[in-house]
C-alpha cells in the first residue's frame, strides 16, 4: 500500500511540475495575450480544455512562424520527439490554468460564464 501511495505522489508531483513549467512558459507577454484572447472567446467552462489546447497550438505555431518573419529559414519543430510533446503538454496545462483564471474574472465581471442564454420576455 505504501508503494502505491509513493507512486501516486510521484505521479502527481510530476504533473504539478509539468504544469508549473507550462505556467512559466505562458507567463510571458505572448502567452498572456494568447490566454486573454482565448478567455474572451471561450463561451463556457465546458470548453476550457479545447480552448487550452487551441491556445497551446497557437503558441507553438507562433514559435515556428516568428523566426521566419525575422528572416530565418522555415524549420518545423521535432514532432517525433518526446521532448516536444512534453513541452506541448506543459503549455496545455499552463494555458488551462491561466485561461481558467481569466475566464473566472470575465464571468465575475460580466455575470456570465455558465453557457446558457436567457430568454427575453
Amino acid at each position: 500500500m505504501e508503494s502505491l501511495f509513493d507512486s501516486v505522489c510521484a505521479f502527481l508531483g510530476g504533473v504539478f511540475g509539468l504544469a508549473q513549467g507550462g505556467f512559466d512558459g505562458v507567463n510571458q507577454v505572448m502567452g498572456l495575450l494568447i490566454a486573454i484572447i482565448a478567455a474572451l472567446l471561450m463561451p463556457a467552462w465546458s470548453r476550457l480544455w479545447a480552448t487550452a489546447l487551441g491556445a497551446a497550438l497557437v503558441h507553438v505555431a507562433i514559435g515556428v512562424i516568428r523566426p521566419v518573419l525575422d528572416g530565418a529559414a522555415f524549420v518545423l519543430p521535432d514532432l517525433l520527439t518526446l521532448g516536444f510533446w512534453m513541452s506541448v503538454l506543459a503549455l496545455f496545462l499552463g494555458y488551462a490554468i491561466v485561461i481558467a483564471v481569466f475566464f473566472l474574472i470575465k464571468s465575475l465581471v460580466t455575470g456570465g460564464g455558465h453557457g446558457r442564454r436567457r430568454a427575453a420576455h
